[in-house]
């Protein structure tokens, strides 16, 4: 039986994102199997969208016995792939403007204010650069 909303006005198969808290409520409270796994990947494809945010309301109020649980760690893994592949990218970035200025590691990070294994580490994605490493990444790379 297809998702049914009462006293809610929105199409069950909208996207999700544009449903109203009561929506996503109902889809979590009453919904099946398949509700669930459209709330899933919609919250795969925006970890910190309006249902994933809706959906972890719900989750945080621990009313639904393993459901609640299940959501939480839905919610927690897509945002850490998000956090990764960002960290992957700008070390990307900076590798590549490091190398587009023919500099070595340790002759790039002094003039960025940063050690060479600090350096090492965002290139290889392992830790995010600071938005004011970000932006002497930048100017440096536009003022050469």
């Amino acid at each position: 039986m297809s998702l049914q909303f009462r006293n809610v006005d929105v199409d069950p198969d909208s996207d999700q994102d544009t449903w109203p808290f009561e929506a996503v409520l109902t889809a979590f409270e009453r919904g099946s199997l398949v509700d669930w796994r459209r709330l899933a990947a919609t919250i795969r494809a925006q970890p910190w969208g309006p249902c994933a945010r809706a959906v972890e309301t719900i989750a945080g109020w621990n009313e639904y016995s393993g459901l609640d649980t299940l959501f939480r760690s839905i919610i927690a893994n897509a945002r850490r792939r998000v956090d990764d592949a960002s960290r992957a990218e700008y070390g990307r970035r900076i590798r590549e403007m490091r190398q587009a200025l023919g500099l070595s590691q340790r002759e790039f990070a002094p003039l960025i204010g940063t050690s060479a294994q600090r350096l090492s580490s965002y290139e290889r994605g392992r830790v995010a650069p600071s938005v004011a490493i970000l932006g002497r990444v930048d100017r440096l790379a536009t003022a050469r």
